[in-house]
């Protein structure tokens, strides 16, 4: 008996009972007659040694393998170029473990989730585990430059630097990849896109008018064969927009590309028309005017809403006058024409 046992590091021999009872027995081990300890398959050869009687049997000892456990660490780390192994202990303490990821031997650097199988590798022990190893990216920062610019016609893009350097970025400028060339306020989003690291920065670009005057400005934007051509007086409109030059000078906006028209909004207060403009433009003004008829103009103040080097404005008839279901409202330029 006791041809199965399992394996505790003490000596497994088996028991050889005879009949007639009491009878020595020599055991065998593969020909050893010491009781093995470890874990395996032995042939054993058993014979009666007594002066009267004979006898012998044979058979297997199996001493199975006993089972270990493992315990699995560092299955969440970060990103930082290095490898991210994990630690596998087992009980009892100091068994040799084979671990995958992925299938693969080797700990993996790039951040991602991998499948982790973790076997012992013991002569005496058996025992696995499984587990995902989570290699999360790293955290970068973005410091954006260029949110400050003077409107030339050309795109302005804002500048991403990254921290660790040289991750690329996504921006988006009011939700478009496109970066503007008009005058304006846009809001920038700038999203790292890099597979180990994350990070994210949020800013304001602001395209501002040139302050120069509107001989400047024409000279900025039309050659002098198209100002003698006429393209660049006050009331041409290149790019059929239906805003005049002199309206795209007052308004910031560019004389060669489709401005949206102006639109006006109708609440409880009246008839609004709301714009943004370059701050001190010199030798210009700007009006507001209301009508219930297209002939008859009346002044309408403007009021600023936010100051800065782009402005925004607002006109507000308030219907004090003339018929409120018929209702008209417009904008005026006028440049002041040095004296002579």
């Amino acid at each position: 008996t006791g041809l199965s046992q399992i394996y505790d590091g003490s000596p497994k021999p088996v028991t050889a009972a005879t009949m007639p009872t009491g009878l020595t027995v020599a055991v065998t081990y593969d020909g050893s007659p010491t009781a093995p300890s470890a874990a395996g398959s032995y042939a054993i050869a058993a014979n009666v040694i007594d002066s009267n009687h004979t006898g012998s049997a044979a058979g297997t000892l199996v001493i199975d393998k006993a089972t270990a456990t493992i315990g699995l660490t560092g299955l969440t780390q970060t990103y930082d170029g290095t490898p991210k192994p994990v630690t596998a202990a087992t009980t009892p303490t100091g068994l040799t473990v084979a671990v995958t990821y992925d299938g693969s031997p080797t700990a993996p650097t790039a951040a991602g989730t991998y499948v982790i199988a973790a076997s012992v590798i013991d002569s005496n022990h058996t025992g696995s585990a499984a587990g995902t190893l989570v290699v999360d990216k790293a955290t970068a920062t973005i410091g954006l430059t260029g949110l400050s610019q003077i409107y030339d016609g050309t795109p302005k893009p804002v500048t991403a630097a990254t921290r660790p350097t040289g991750l690329t970025v996504a921006v988006t400028y009011d939700g478009s990849p496109t970066a503007p060339s008009a005058t304006g306020t846009y809001a920038i989003a700038a999203s790292v896109t890099d597979p180990n690291h994350t990070g994210s920065a949020a800013g304001t670009l602001v395209i501002a008018a040139t302050t120069t005057s509107y001989a400047a400005w024409c000279n900025a934007n039309f050659t002098a064969a198209e100002q003698g051509a006429g393209l660049a007086d006050d009331n041409a409109d290149p790019d059929g927009d239906g805003l005049s030059n002199l309206a795209e000078y007052a308004l910031g906006t560019d004389p060669r590309q489709f401005t949206p028209p102006l639109v006006a909004t109708l609440d409880a207060d009246g008839l609004s028309l709301t714009f943004t403009r370059p701050a001190n433009l010199p030798g210009l003004t700007y009006a507001a005017e209301s009508s219930d008829g297209l002939g008859n103009w009346s002044p309408v103040p403007l009021e600023v809403l936010q100051t800065g080097t782009v402005e925004t404005l607002r006109a507000r008839d308030p219907f004090t006058t003339g018929d409120p279901t018929r209702r008209f409202l417009r904008l005026r330029f006028e440049r002041i024409l040095p004296a002579e």
